[in-house]
């Protein structure tokens, strides 16, 4: 790809800044000859003042994401844009539309257009930028093209211009004034200008002074071109470095301003997180406690410069959202004075200046139940609950005043509950475990006609019974926090959008919005413990990675603005998770809440392990210091994550492996394994070694608990590895299947291909390809439970649960083309995720094959899941030739007394004797209890497995 200049003016320069270590250069100033006399103000380029008039035309309601293009003496006409984030598809680019009467051409990327690819729309709808190219219209046609640029939407910015070489911000207001103002460090600015400035030789303040809101002011003690700072003779730019003399005070609020460019207020987001990364509080009296009579409370608020504590005797008194902003958020914001509410009392908190705590006393409750703090930080009010609550009101408005665990069996480490090893008397490897993940809301409604998902109704006597028939030893449940969705919102939804990740989600409790939060506590509770009274372990999925909003969308954010997350160098949200931000698992309080929150779910709840959304945004070293508290209660929880991000991400060593800790470690889904099995789910529909696309490797890494290309398990310990072919993400392993049918494959492919969730879903499957289906499941059920590992499952895996084709149904919205609702018909999301318990019957065949091979695992610990002596890898079979060949898809799998052979073939194959000397009876698990037989056969039938004993 040809190199290019790359700068911008009246935007944030697009790409990286090399910086260097000195701001002078070192030499005699005097011998330094300057490219533009110093004091010098540019001007703007003509054709960039007209796209700026353009703009009033194509977008009066700054919509639209426009890129305009002129480059001197060019024409546009055979030129297009190449628009992607992480790949691109080259078919399709965004033509230019050229004004003739200024000679402008643009492109708009339009939600509607068939040539902005979906991961693009997604980022515009989620603020996020993305990359493109300018390039020749024509399919392989990269001659002429542009170095990589990038749209820089998450700056606020909609409108930019490809002007001679260079990338310009295009707005309405174009002139000599400031473009923006980031501090980098606590001494230094990077400043944005709308033109050029000819800066001083020799270190000077070139006229800029830096002052606070109260009158204080910075001495600026030099300022250099940003993107020669080791060139003093470059002299002329838009974009400066500003060194301070002093470190910036971040409690307050900071202008610049010269007489050329005015005024601007600065972004202080990195200074905040470097000023507080170091501090951390080690006591564990954050939020409400309880000495005697009295209530403490405190909150870590460094930066506030006052903290008001709000109590109300009446819940229906605390406040609310605005009805608009929800509509739009799901949620409200808490700079909404409406959030205030209508306190009985109201009173100041005192701060502590060394730790940036504040707290109240107060000598008796009395009457009031419920309180929020009312935090100022740099000049804006937020009325927030306490991050640290235990229990709050519905949708996390206030805080609750009551002790949790008073009277009851909860707080401690002697009273904590845990079926799987005894509450930590008897030693568990993970691969004991066989985990079944469960939706409280599909689940609900699998026996409650209708119901919108409550803790009371997903603990129901036939759901339990379910569980305990199939065998499973852990249920884990999809987030059961508050999450970012109002109580009386009835629209489906997973929960990956926190809100508040210490308190239960109150739509799951079978009480309306003006009633006693500690309800949400007893029903939670009073699930899990009859999940615990029928012997089964509960994983809660926790979402720590990000959360539903930020600023006043975030608790976290409103308490301690910024603190909580990763800041991009240009001072914006870093967004690993996808979803408009990621949290900082290295700042010390962030990791300690995180390790105080989980403790609380543990003490509190009796929850017995956590599986960690998109944990490779957390660090190995945080992954491992949370593991080491929580086996210090328990040491059997199980602690294990997805080892992925969702997007770039600024963490350092991040958890993209099974982590090593104390004297076992944190988990790590196997998506090689998975893969390999049914084919991978991203880069286009793929299919795997059950559908007939052999990955032999692939399968007996798998099968002996190996890490594959990406390395997932490095540990050396089996049972860190995650197996599995289904989750809640993605298709059920049902609709994949269908899906890969030779008749439907090229059709979904293409579909795939074109953006489509696939293709259009078979209404319904002939009687011949339900049987390969069912094969093919028992098949990949087989390669899970069987393997060296820990199992895991969806909920109706095993009685062939589909989504009718849905991919990823966390909501009503539009996915490849169709509209999934909340409305009764077709697409209703419900009837699409609710779990139908008749299933069981109608594929009881498939539904015993699971039951059986659970139950041989869990009768053989020592064979299977952590037998480090296991092998695996292809079979030696008997051709037609009577000659003993490997074959391809034939896989033989050792361990313990077993051998095993996975046929994943479409004919039988038999087997060369050698393979079969030693082993004197085969196991069937078809009628979901192994049965032994001595008959052993010397075939292994298509799509099938044989379990031989020794």
């Amino acid at each position: 790809m040809k190199k290019r200049k790359f700068k911008v003016l009246l935007s944030l320069i697009l790409g990286a800044a090399v910086m260097f270590a000195g701001c002078s250069s070192g030499g005699d100033d005097d011998k330094i000859t300057p490219e533009v006399t110093p004091g010098t103000v540019g001007e703007l380029p003509a054709k960039l003042l007209a796209s700026a008039d353009l703009v009033k035309t194509l977008d009066p309601s700054n919509e639209k994401i426009i890129l305009f293009y002129y480059v001197d003496g060019s024409d546009s006409s055979g030129k297009a844009v190449y628009n992607w984030i992480s790949k691109g598809d080259e078919t399709k680019v965004v033509p230019f539309v050229k004004d003739t009467a200024t000679g402008i051409s643009y492109a708009e990327f339009s939600s509607g257009s068939s040539m902005v690819v979906d991961e693009v729309k997604e980022a515009i709808a989620a603020g996020d930028d993305f990359k493109f190219i300018i390039k020749p219209k024509t399919v392989g046609d990269w001659s002429g093209q542009t170095a990589d640029l990038t749209f820089p939407i998450s700056d606020g910015i909609k409108h930019v211009m490809y002007y001679n070489g260079d990338l310009y911000t295009v707005s309405e207001n174009m002139s000599a004034a400031f473009t923006y103002a980031r501090m980098e460090t606590l001494t230094t600015m990077k400043v944005e200008l709308g033109v050029k400035y000819a800066l001083q030789i020799s270190p000077d303040s070139n006229g800029f002074s830096v002052t606070s809101k109260d009158g204080s002011s910075i001495q600026i003690i030099d300022v250099v071109n940003y993107n020669a700072q080791n060139d003093r003779s470059k002299n002329n730019t838009n974009v400066i470095l500003v060194t301070l003399a002093n470190d910036l005070d971040t409690s307050k609020i900071w202008t610049i301003s010269h007489t050329a460019f005015g005024s601007k207020e600065i972004s202080t987001q990195n200074a905040i997180k470097i000023s507080l990364k170091d501090y951390k509080y080690s006591g564990d009296d954050l939020g409400l406690t309880f000495d005697g009579e009295k209530a403490v409370f405190k909150v870590w608020a460094p930066l506030a410069s006052d903290v008001q504590i709000l109590f109300y005797d009446d819940v229906s008194k605390v406040g609310n959202f605005k009805a608009e902003t929800v509509a739009v958020n799901a949620c409200g914001s808490t700079t909404e004075d409406s959030l205030k509410g209508e306190p009985s009392a109201e009173s100041e908190m005192s701060l502590d200046k060394e730790t940036g705590i504040w707290s109240y006393t107060l000598d008796s409750v009395g009457s009031k139940k419920y309180y929020k703090y009312q935090i100022t930080n740099n000049g804006i009010t937020y009325w927030t609950s306490d991050i640290y609550a235990k229990a709050c009101s519905a949708d996390a408005i206030a805080s609750q005043i009551v002790d949790i665990n008073a009277g009851t069996e909860y707080g401690t480490k002697e009273k904590y509950i845990n079926p799987f090893g005894s509450n930590g008397t008897v030693s568990k490897d993970n691969s004991d475990a066989i985990i079944y993940e469960m939706h409280i809301r599909d689940w609900s409604r699998a026996t409650v006609s209708g119901s919108t998902g409550k803790f009371n109704d997903f603990a129901s006597d036939e759901v339990i019974t379910h569980l305990k028939d199939l065998g499973i030893t852990h249920v884990q449940i999809l987030p059961m926090f508050e999450y970012a969705q109002v109580v009386n919102d009835d629209g489906y939804n997973w929960g990956y959008n926190p809100y508040h990740y210490n308190v239960p989600e109150s739509r799951y409790t079978a009480y309306s919005s003006d009633k006693d939060g500690m309800d949400t506590v007893k029903q939670a509770r009073a699930m899990i413990k009859k999940l615990h009274d029928n012997g089964i372990a509960v994983i809660m999925d926790v979402v720590y990675n990000h959360t539903s909003g930020t600023q006043g969308g975030s608790l976290y954010d409103s308490t301690v603005p910024y603190y909580y997350y990763r800041i991009k160098a240009d001072g914006t949200y870093s967004n690993g998770s996808g979803c408009g931000n990621e949290t900082d698992s290295e700042a010390p309080m962030f990791r300690k809440y995180m390790i105080d929150s989980l403790k609380h779910w543990m003490l509190d709840y009796h929850i017995n392990g956590f599986r960690f959304d998109l944990m490779g945004i957390h660090s190995k070293e945080a992954m491992k210091e949370i593991y080491e508290a929580l086996s210090a209660i328990d040491q059997n929880v199980l602690v294990y994550g997805e080892p992925w991000t969702g997007g770039d991400c600024l963490v350092e060593d991040g958890a993209t492996q099974a982590v090593s800790a104390g004297s076992y470690g944190v988990g790590a889904f196997d998506d090689d394994f998975r893969d390999a099995v049914k084919g991978a789910e991203f880069g286009g529909f793929k299919t795997g070694q059950v559908q007939g696309e052999f990955n032999d490797t692939g399968i007996a890494s798998g099968l002996v608990g190996n890490s594959g290309n990406n390395n997932r398990n490095v540990t050396g310990e089996p049972g860190l590895a995650l197996h599995y072919v289904e989750c809640h993400d993605n298709f059920t392993l049902y609709d994949k299947l269908v899906y890969s049918l030779k008749e439907n494959l090229e059709d979904v492919q293409k579909a795939d291909k074109d953006g489509k969730i696939a293709t259009e879903w078979p209404a319904s499957v002939s009687e011949e390809q339900l049987e390969l289906i069912k094969k093919e499941d028992k098949l990949a059920a087989a390669f899970v439970i069987l393997s060296q590992g820990t199992p895991f499952m969806n909920g109706g895996q095993d009685f062939l649960r589909t989504k009718k084709g849905n991919p990823d149904s966390y909501s009503a919205d539009t996915k490849g083309g169709i509209e999934w609702t909340n409305e009764p018909g077709e697409y209703n999301i419900d009837d699409v995720n609710t779990i139908d318990l008749s299933m069981k019957v109608t594929y009881s065949d498939v539904y015993n094959v699971y039951k059986g091979l659970i139950s041989l695992r869990k009768a053989n610990p020592d064979a299977f899941g952590k037998n480090t002596s296991a092998s695996a890898g292809k079979a030696k079979s008997i051709n037609a030739d009577k000659n003993e060949v490997k074959i391809n898809g034939v896989t033989k799998y050792t361990t313990g007394d077993f051998r095993i052979f996975f046929n994943a073939t479409d004919n039988e194959v038999e087997i060369a004797s050698g393979e079969m000397t030693g082993y004197t009876k085969v196991i069937d698990v078809t009628s979901g209890t192994p049965e032994e037989s001595t008959t052993v056969p010397t075939s292994v039938p298509a799509k099938s497995f044989v379990i031989l004993k020794k």
